[in-house]
């Protein structure tokens, strides 16, 4: 019988100041915010004329762009600020 408990290291349920240098700058998440919100026209006038951009409605561009900003805003958070198992051994 294989015992995994040596895995966990006390750092793991209590880690001090290592663990801020995990977490990702507060900014961060103010920008999914504001990319979700934007994905969701709720903000749009129901009255509001229907534009048709590209072929679509207006709603369905600027959720198509808003989700695309999400995907590339991944892209780079987990590009510049993912932890890299590297540096932490």
């Amino acid at each position: 019988m294989d015992d995994h408990s040596d895995r966990y290291t006390d750092a793991d349920t209590h880690c001090g100041p290592r663990c801020a240098s995990r977490r990702f700058p507060g900014w961060i998440w103010g920008v999914y915010l504001l990319l979700f919100g934007a994905s969701v026209p709720w903000y749009l006038p129901a009255t509001a004329p229907m534009r048709i951009w590209f072929g679509l409605p207006h709603w369905v561009v600027i959720s198509l762009l808003a989700t695309v900003g999400v995907a590339l805003f991944t892209a780079l958070v987990v590009h510049r600020w993912w932890p890299d198992e590297k540096a932490e051994r």
